[in-house]
């Protein structure tokens, strides 16, 4: 798709178009409005911002094919014929620049970016203007756009950049260090102009503590190749959140009401909710994550009802690795008496009277253990399919910030801080309230054993959130992780719980390379500031 040319010529004469999933998103459309008249009212620019906000939660339904090619989570067998997730998964031979997934991803990401752009660029023009609901909405236009180039650039490497106030940057690649500081401006400005969270009507808009953890993230996240790795500026605004009261230090008292869709109203769970993509059950908002992740076994074991009836069916779109859903006692993820991991992963598929089978199918993993945290039982007291699950998808949670702020603490040399941190609310909110003796981490532990303790506690409390990928990258841990621990790449005789077995071939190497994504060739043919030399090393033109 034609992104960055479209963008360096998007004028907005275009409908504003603002589908959503509540009342948060309930706007009349304006169109064919010049963009002085559009971002010179509030109402007018509310709608158009909200067209974002719409855009940016349709591009993470599913929360599929960023997770792929981690020790994680994995393509389940059935799956594993889409070359493209294949690809994503293995680093194999769909992992290409027609990869129809990974241009899906650059596609939503810079739709984003590019209507933010002159929405930016105009409201930076009124910043002295005393509008505080103005100053609002550009706060919320740069969140989005940095945010979205931030994933970008996580994923691709260096970028076009859209900016209204810099054409210079066309739609040429620009290296990471102009890429980072574009994205640091914005978030500074976000930071600067966002309402606190305790002052956010509506739970869909973003809120001042998520623009503070986005620059903790970007200081945490940055390739050292970018010159913005920085442990103290990432504390620093990490710090910010976990002081900021209405998170009351702590997140959710209990972890159970994280992942229950009947308590996502209660103050518990906004205490934990940094930010949530929201959606609501049924059609056209629904984000069919459900659909995806649940068990293709149960998909069909409710003839009399329908298919996908049972609130865990699914198609297999992604299931849990071996280690993430084994205990450390074969070899997995999973400490004894860990609340966490009967909430994350489901184990059993009976339901009601209706018990699954694998009668008819070409694989053996659909009774393996699934995904468990975006089943929607909504969707049963509606008479609805797991399609149209609509449980919210979290995107930055306080225990996570907690995590990345201990990281940072652990870095500066305040490990014995970090470490207690860690103790005291992510792992003893984790079995139940009181932490076990034998199972608080010492304040002693060297670096090397730290981040190895880290990474599993990520896994725990962080599974199947959309982290894991970007975790391995700026730990430089992928290739060591998933070539160990992801069934696809290890190979050999994969055997499921019945003793069925399924030969997987020999094991497949990480090249390099593929760490970065391909530049679809769309992009590099249609973009006139991008020729296909411009492609990341490694790859070929298809």
């Amino acid at each position: 798709m034609k992104i960055n040319k479209i963008l360096s010529i998007f004028m907005v004469g275009i409908a504003l178009f603002t589908t959503s999933c509540s009342d948060f998103l309930d706007q009349d459309p304006e169109s064919k409005l010049s963009e002085d008249k559009i971002f010179s009212n509030v109402n007018t620019t509310n709608a158009y911002v909200l067209g974002l906000y719409n855009s940016w939660r349709n591009g993470h339904k599913g929360r599929v094919d960023t997770y792929l090619g981690t020790d994680e989570a994995v393509v389940g067998g059935f799956q594993y014929d889409d070359i493209d997730r294949r690809g994503l998964d293995t680093y194999s031979e769909g992992m290409n620049s027609t990869n129809g997934r990974i241009r899906g991803i650059w596609t939503n990401r810079y739709e984003v970016i590019s209507r933010a752009a002159p929405a930016i660029a105009n409201l930076k023009k009124r910043q002295d203007s005393g509008n505080d609901e103005l100053n609002r909405l550009l706060g919320e236009a740069c969140f989005l756009r940095a945010q979205n180039n931030w994933e970008l650039a996580m994923l691709f490497g260096p970028i076009p950049l859209i900016d209204h106030n810099n054409l210079d940057f066309g739609g040429f690649r620009q290296p990471l260090n102009v890429v980072f500081a574009n994205i640091e401006e914005d978030l500074l400005i976000a930071e600067k102009y966002l309402p606190e969270p305790g002052e956010v009507a509506n739970p869909g808009r973003v809120s001042k503590a998520l623009a503070q953890a986005f620059l903790g993230k970007l200081y945490l996240y940055a390739p050292e190749s970018s010159g913005y790795r920085d442990y103290a500026k990432a504390a620093e605004h990490f710090k910010k959140v976990v002081d900021n009261p209405y998170f009351g230090g702590t997140g959710a008292t209990n972890f159970l009401i994280i992942f229950d869709a009947y308590s996502e109203s209660s103050a518990d769970y906004r205490k934990e909710m940094v930010y949530a993509f929201q959606y609501n059950v049924g059609s056209p908002n629904n984000s069919a994550t459900q659909w995806e992740l649940g068990s293709r076994a149960v998909a069909n074991m409710t003839p009399d009802l329908g298919e996908a009836m049972a609130p865990w069916s699914g198609f297999d779109g992604m299931m849990p690795s071996k280690y993430c859903y084994k205990p450390t006692s074969e070899g997995g993820v999973w400490e004894e008496g860990d609340v966490r991991k009967n909430e994350s992963v489901r184990y059993d598929f009976r339901w009601s009277k209706y018990t699954p089978n694998l009668n008819g199918y070409a694989w053996g993993d659909e009774l393996e253990p699934h995904i468990k945290k975006y089943e929607d039982p909504r969707t049963v007291d509606k008479g609805l399919s797991t399609y149209h699950s609509g449980k919210s998808i979290p995107f930055v949670r306080f225990a996570d910030v907690v995590l990345c702020y201990a990281e940072c603490l652990y870095m500066t040399g305040k490990q014995a801080e970090g470490i207690n941190l860690i103790n005291n609310v992510v792992r003893k909110r984790a079995f139940g309230g009181t932490l076990p003796a034998d199972k608080a981490w010492s304040t002693g532990m060297g670096k090397e054993e730290f981040i190895t303790k880290l990474m599993d506690e990520r896994m725990r409390e962080l599974c199947f959130e959309g982290w894991r990928k970007f975790d391995l990258l700026r730990t430089g841990l992928v290739k060591q992780y998933a070539e160990k621990r992801n069934r696809w790449l290890v190979g050999g005789t994969f055997t499921n719980s019945f003793g069925d077995t399924k030969e997987l071939g020999a094991p497949k190497t990480i090249q390099e390379y593929k760490l970065l994504w391909p530049i679809p060739l769309d992009e590099l043919r249609q973009n006139p500031d991008l020729t296909e030399s411009d492609q990341n090393p490694g790859y070929t033109t298809n």
